[in-house]
């Protein structure tokens, strides 16, 4: 018996269409043209064509639209393609049926900065090429590789009054056909160019990106109005700058310069054409030397002859230091060169200081008594009139705590950890100052139920009697497993009244 068997178009998996182009409208609202032809290898009875665009916020592809079957082209009004560049793909619909993905086809975008040398009058371009990827994860076949390194571009335009629409018939070519996405082409000066990249598909198509204006102001480039440097904030490794140039500026150097004396010449240590640039790190400084710092901007073509420089205020940086005058820690500074107010932050605290630059801390020994041992200080200077700021690094002096506690024990050890202290390894007593003083103090040691298994309140004698320390046995002299036990200590010195609390944790090692 012979069985036929009928495929219905439902079960019919059609090949996805070829895209041909895909091409930015050559107006300023950014359309998007996508042309394609029906695959040659499609026996499927085909109903439609759906478009799919790249969704840049979930990385997905989003359904745009389905069109009929006859359909060679679609314009998405909605593209955005004078912002970013868009990316699409296809497939071929053939009843409810699922298909295959075209390759996605990204458009061209031309970039908004344009770099222009007034000696040479040429402008420099840049822009993110036509290529084709693969599926969702942007794959690149040989297929894909092949096209994408067959591109070429190239720079078309003319003159014409600011804000015109743009018209590809009247566009001629001002650079010649490259296969980089970079490209210098002459202008003519204080002339409105309208341009953008033509590119030449290996499949003999042609696609435009979003369209430029260019207005070229003049052969010397403007300077800024003004270079704010507000700000300067030294941290463990490098110094931070913050500064503004004023954005109507035609300059494309720009210096961070920096001496350790004002008296001194400045040197360059960093170069950048970006006028937005905001902050820059010097990760070339020593942190413990003072520096200045300006920001310049200038002519950078030697050729020519150069504008005037702009120079923005001087801001230094600011070295702390703090040094234990028992009973204070004394703390200073060099001085902001501005009309300058100083904060002085430590440890939660800080205090308003004028015109000097030289403080006291007499709120150490109070801390003493919390159990703080660990001050850091932070210098915060404010200009008066600007409100230009230096904060100085961190500087952290850490004060030796006048009593310390073991945190293990080995009750059957009879080494000596230290001579000075004669305290042996089998035996939980406070140190006070590395060597026993004249105080007294009282301890408790617990279980892991709070029960107390040691206790005492005599005053601590050199060489100390057993009285005055545990030795890991119970309250009844027997022998304690190897455990993690809780201590109370609370000590007083008699010479300045101080008392010392502390709560922690002992344990019992047998080795």
């Amino acid at each position: 018996m012979i069985v036929e068997i009928t495929v219905t178009n439902s079960q019919c998996l059609p090949p996805p269409p070829i895209i041909e182009s895909v091409t930015v409208v050559p107006n300023a609202s950014g359309d998007v043209i996508i042309r394609w032809h029906g695959n040659p290898n499609d026996t499927c009875t085909t109903t439609g064509y759906e478009i799919y665009k790249h969704n840049y916020v979930t990385q997905q592809f989003d359904f745009l639209v389905l069109v009929s079957a006859g359909t060679t082209n679609y314009t998405d009004i909605s593209a955005g393609a004078n912002t970013r560049p868009q990316i699409y793909r296809m497939t071929t619909k053939a009843g409810p049926a699922g298909n295959e993905h075209s390759e996605n086809h990204h458009s061209v975008f031309l970039n908004p900065v344009m770099q222009y040398d007034p000696c040479e009058l040429t402008a420099t371009v840049q822009w993110t090429p036509y290529k084709t990827s693969y599926r969702d994860k942007f794959e690149i076949r040989l297929s894909d590789k092949n096209f994408n390194d067959s591109v070429k571009y190239q720079i078309v335009g003319y003159i014409a009054p600011s804000a015109s629409l743009f018209d590809p018939l009247n566009a001629v070519a001002l650079s010649p056909v490259t296969g980089d996405t970079v490209i210098s082409f002459t202008m003519i000066v204080n002339q409105n160019y309208l341009f953008c990249v033509k590119t030449y598909l290996p499949n003999g198509n042609v696609s435009y990106s979003n369209v430029r204006e260019g207005i070229i102001a003049g052969s010397i480039p403007v300077a800024p109005q003004y270079i704010k440097l507000d700000s300067l904030v030294s941290f463990d490794t490098h110094n931070h700058l913050h500064f503004e140039i004023e954005n109507s500026t035609q300059m494309t150097k720009f210096q961070i310069e920096r001496c350790e004396n004002l008296n001194s010449v400045f040197e360059v240590i960093h170069t950048f054409a970006d006028k937005n640039t905001t902050i820059y790190d010097d990760n070339t400084c020593d942190i413990n030397k003072k520096y200045f710092y300006r920001v310049t901007a200038f002519n950078n073509i030697s050729h020519c002859v150069e504008a005037p420089a702009v120079v923005s205020d001087t801001l230094n940086s600011i070295i702390l230091t703090a040094k234990y005058t028992k009973p204070d820690i004394a703390v200073s500074w060099n001085d902001f060169i501005r009309d300058s107010v100083y904060y002085l932050y430590r440890n939660g605290l800080f205090w308003l200081i004028l015109d000097i630059t030289q403080f006291t801390d007499m709120d150490v020994q109070n801390d003493f008594g919390n159990n703080i041992y660990d001050f850091c200080y932070k210098i915060v200077a404010i200009d008066r009139n600007t409100n230009y700021t230096s904060i100085s690094r961190e500087y952290c002096k850490s004060l030796d705590k006048p009593v310390t506690m073991p945190n293990a024990i080995d009750p059957t050890s009879a080494f000596s950890n230290n001579i000075e202290t004669h305290r042996r390894r089998n035996q939980f007593a406070p140190i006070v100052g590395g060597k026993e003083i004249d105080y007294e103090y009282h301890m408790i040691i617990f279980n892991r139920w709070n029960g107390v298994i040691f206790e005492t309140t005599k005053p601590m004698d050199v060489p100390i009697s057993k009285e005055h320390f545990w030795n890991g046995a119970s309250a009844n002299g027997n022998v304690l497993p190897e455990e993690t036990y809780l201590y109370y200590v609370k000590i007083t010195f008699k010479n300045s009244n101080q008392v010392f609390e502390q709560k922690g944790t002992v344990s019992l090692i047998y080795q």
